[in-house]
């Protein structure tokens, strides 16, 4: 990989967190008078059109038979499962809290790339996931109530869900467009949204005001429309586990806007699990960095041995 393709990539990775940090801010604004299944719903059925829209050049692409089962889970995994694990989390914790424990995605994303893809798992990585999951363990003890807890435990469950779509969102990104695998995944994931949408819609009539409005339509665009595309297109740039690890980057975007926007007030124990993801995030923009030299060094001396074998 050339160097400005490695720049483009960090550079999708680090748009994607920043929207994704942003939407844990926007989805606890919007929480209020709007239920956690309905505000998962409306958000994907908005996004769609922005990336059929996005897709419009991918009019005619085939997908394969075998390839049917990917696509059908990264729209049961990434745009469904994930999306409403996310919402009830935030419901029921705070913004910062939920990205944060969030952060243990890399950590499923990683070994789940390593058993499916046969992606390699270095010492440095092995470092950053180790982390990752103390800054998260440390947060999580801080939890209070029987709420708070079922958050943690929905924004964990989310992060071994979508850690299981990126793996395939990886692999189809290998054959496909990643603005087609997102489009495709998230249409999918609409056969499921609507009728829990509808479903929670009657159970809890919704309370519209303009907050949630502007909430609802920033969740579609930018966090499953914009956001989601990045993802795919960092994805197809660099391997699984190595993306994954930038992950922790959400949740310092995400205490930032909180803490600007919610004036959430932050225990002690937020600032030491934050502690470790700041150094989870410094290591991994170093190892992939090395790692990307290391390959566009490989690339450039391959030419070389063939032409002394000649």
């Amino acid at each position: 990989m050339d160097k400005k393709a490695s720049s483009a990539g960090f550079a999708y990775l680090f748009l994607t967190f920043f929207l994704w940090g942003s939407v844990y801010v926007a989805g606890k604004l919007g929480s209020a008078g709007i239920s956690p299944l309905l505000l998962a719903a409306l958000r994907c059925t908005l996004a769609v059109p922005v990336l059929l829209f996005m897709a419009r050049g991918c009019r005619g692409t085939r997908i394969e038979r075998e390839d049917r089962k990917y696509f059908l889970a990264v729209g049961v995994l990434g745009y469904y499962l994930t999306i409403v694990l996310i919402q009830l989390g935030i419901h029921l914790t705070g913004a910062s809290v939920a990205a944060l424990i969030n952060s243990l995605t890399p950590v499923s994303i990683m070994l789940l790339a390593a058993l499916l893809l046969g992606e390699r798992i270095t010492p440095v990585k092995l470092v950053c996931l180790a982390l990752a999951v103390t800054g998260t363990v440390i947060v999580a003890g801080g939890a209070q109530g029987r709420g708070e807890t079922l958050g943690i435990l929905a924004a964990l469950l989310s992060t071994v869900s979508f850690g299981c779509a990126s793996v395939f969102v990886r692999r189809l990104t290998a054959k496909y467009p990643p603005v087609f695998v997102t489009a495709c995944g998230m249409a999918i994931s609409l056969i499921f949204h609507l009728p829990t949408g509808v479903i929670a819609a009657l159970r809890q009539p919704p309370r519209i005001d303009a907050p949630g409005v502007l909430s609802v339509l920033y969740l579609a665009v930018a966090g499953s429309g914009i956001a989601q595309f990045t993802w795919a297109k960092a994805l197809s740039r660099f391997p699984a586990g190595t993306c994954s690890l930038f992950y922790p980057l959400q949740a310092v975007f995400s205490a930032l806007i909180g803490a600007a926007l919610l004036r959430e007030r932050f225990a002690p124990a937020f600032f030491l699990g934050l502690a470790f993801v700041a150094a989870d995030v410094a290591l991994s923009v170093w190892e992939t960095s090395r790692e990307a030299k290391r390959a566009a060094a490989g690339e450039a001396a391959s030419p070389q041995t063939s032409n002394d074998k000649e």
